[in-house]
């Protein structure tokens, strides 16, 4: 036989097999559009409404199309956290999603509250990396770690990640049965065990005849989040075409990187709060690219009722009763001018007490300048709460030494005068003051500040070792005991406090975190009040927890 031969039988035998093998040829691309980290902003942004209005329409010019979610829609505003979820989800269910990932945050309302959820879904939930080990109920064991959408005999395999630090990242006791932990996410220190996980559901997908894998991942892209990032899992893992991914709240329209075995995979991710709505496409020719929608005209009538609806029901809610008080507790004095920026208050001890109830921690912190109102006598209702405390800031902790907490103080000090006020109007403010809890500290405004800010007023170090924080105490076993500057303490605050940098505060934000966002400041109140029988006697006066001298 001739060598030309030979390689035309050869050629001709490639064609026969790879026409026998080809996918089904496709009309049209298939349009796969994402929302990430909505957080209740329902009609922030590009607004849920649009993103109906966006898919719908697409749906009338192209046969192959899906809405997918990549997780933490549940928490983050009020519509959420004082429904527990459900106003939040009850919107989702009109909005026909294929897919949904479970973020960290939808454990923010206990497992019991998320088995409620999970049975209001009128939509798929997938969940590949959750393994329990408890004798009650597992809230996942009728969760699929994957779900296929067929198009016309090509099929996309969804499978959804969630983070695997969410037993850190929400409230660890969620997580526990009898003490122990019973729910795994695949933390192992090396991300190995997240990308068996992830692996096995992707194989499992390929097996069952997926064309593509895209993988709806609750992980982050950032450096931060190592081993368990989406990077490190790419790298870690093969078979997944496009990770369409949430949790740090990226905003990346189109960026790729090589799997195990070299091939690139697409990433995409679509911001917070619908900065963006995230578009994936797959082309006709198993071209794979992927874009940012950040405006569209469009709205959904359905959708714009539904929220109508929902924030008429939130203002129920609002309205209702969460304790009794017969006397105020305040963050103004008789003269109504604040003092939750100079002075310890009773609002400001309340508001510390109950974020170091929420997040268990020794010390607990809260800005002056996030205490903004008094609770007046009678009947406190939610939307009292939120006045006191309306920013719904997520609460975290850390690990933090005795000298991060006097360097916090110190900083957190330098306005500070022996005067609140002047002519009916404080002086001596700082937003960053901070009301304690399980703490209590002298300031001695006699001693001039030695705080250095930069040009953006954001601490810098101190210009001599002065100090006019003083007598430093921790609560311990229910006595004080002086501060060591070397002992390492558990603290709990806002993550605007602890890791945003917020008011130039930068002390904690290179300490150890143990729990990070774990709960929002107005759930971490409401939480606290109901714990508590009686008020008669609570929070009546201030307790000499910061003494100004």
């Amino acid at each position: 036989m001739k060598k030309s031969s030979a390689i035309l039988i050869i050629i001709m035998m490639c064609l026969t097999l790879c026409s026998c093998s080809r996918k089904k040829e496709l009309k049209d691309d298939i349009y796969i559009f994402f929302t990430a980290d909505v957080h209740c902003g329902v009609d922030e942004n590009v607004t849920l409404s649009s993103v109906k209005a966006l898919v719908d329409d697409a749906k009338t010019e192209h046969p192959y199309v899906a809405l997918v979610d990549t997780g933490d829609f549940i928490q983050g505003g009020a519509l959420g956290s004082l429904s527990k979820g459900e106003i939040i989800i009850n919107i989702m269910n009109k909005m026909d999603y294929d897919a949904v990932a479970i973020g960290n945050h939808e454990f923010d309302y206990g497992m019991d509250q998320l088995s409620k959820l999970i049975s209001m879904m009128e939509f798929q939930p997938v969940i590949c990396n959750s393994v329990y080990s408890g004798s009650k109920e597992d809230i996942f064991k009728d969760l699929p770690g994957y779900v296929i959408k067929d198009f016309d005999g090509v099929k996309v395999a969804f499978v959804g990640i969630t983070t695997p630090t969410s037993v850190t990242s929400s409230t660890p006791e969620h997580f526990k049965e009898d003490g122990e932990y019973v729910y795994d996410f695949g933390i192992d220190d090396s991300g190995e065990e997240l990308a068996r996980r992830v692996q096995n559901a992707v194989d499992s997908a390929r097996k069952e005849g997926a064309d593509y894998v895209v993988a709806l991942s609750h992980l982050g892209s950032v450096e931060a989040y190592n081993p368990y990032d989406c990077i490190t899992m790419i790298c870690s893992t093969s078979g997944i075409d496009a990770v369409l991914d949430g949790h740090s709240h990226s905003l990346i329209a189109e960026d790729f990187c090589y799997n195990k075995e070299g091939k690139e995979v697409k990433i995409c991710s679509a911001g917070t709060k619908l900065e963006a709505v995230g578009e994936l496409i797959i082309g006709k020719d198993g071209t794979i690219s992927t874009m940012l929608v950040t405006e569209y005209a469009g709205k959904d009538t359905t959708i714009d009722k539904a929220v109508e609806e929902a924030n008429s029901e939130l203002d129920q809610i609002l309205s209702q009763e969460v304790f009794e008080t017969d006397h105020p507790i305040r963050a103004f004095d008789d003269e109504g001018v604040r003092m939750s920026r100079n002075r310890e208050t009773e609002a400001g001890n309340f508001v510390a007490d109950a974020y170091r109830y929420a997040l268990n921690t020794q010390i607990g912190f809260v800005n002056g300048g996030g205490v903004r109102a008094d609770l007046k006598a009678g009947t406190v209702t939610y939307n009292d709460l939120l006045s006191v405390n309306p920013f719904q800031n997520e609460l975290s902790s850390c690990y933090a030494t005795g000298q991060n907490i006097l360097d916090a103080l110190e900083y957190c000090s330098r306005n500070t005068e022996a005067i609140y006020k002047l002519d009916g109007n404080p002086v001596g403010e700082a937003g960053s003051f901070l009301q304690t809890s399980g703490l209590k500290y002298t300031i001695d405004t006699s001693i001039e500040s030695a705080v250095i800010q930069d040009e953006n007023n954001v601490f810098a170090g101190f210009s001599s070792d002065a100090r006019r924080v003083k007598d430093v105490y921790v609560l311990i076993d229910g006595e004080y005991e002086p501060l060591d500057p070397k002992k390492t303490y558990t603290v709990g605050a806002s993550d605007y406090v602890l890791y945003s940098g917020g008011d130039g505060t930068t002390m904690f934000m290179e300490c150890e975190p143990i729990i990070s966002c774990a709960v929002t400041d107005i759930n971490a109140l409401i939480d606290y009040a109901q714990l508590i029988d009686d008020f008669s006697d609570r929070y009546t006066d201030v307790e000499g927890r910061i003494i100004v001298k």
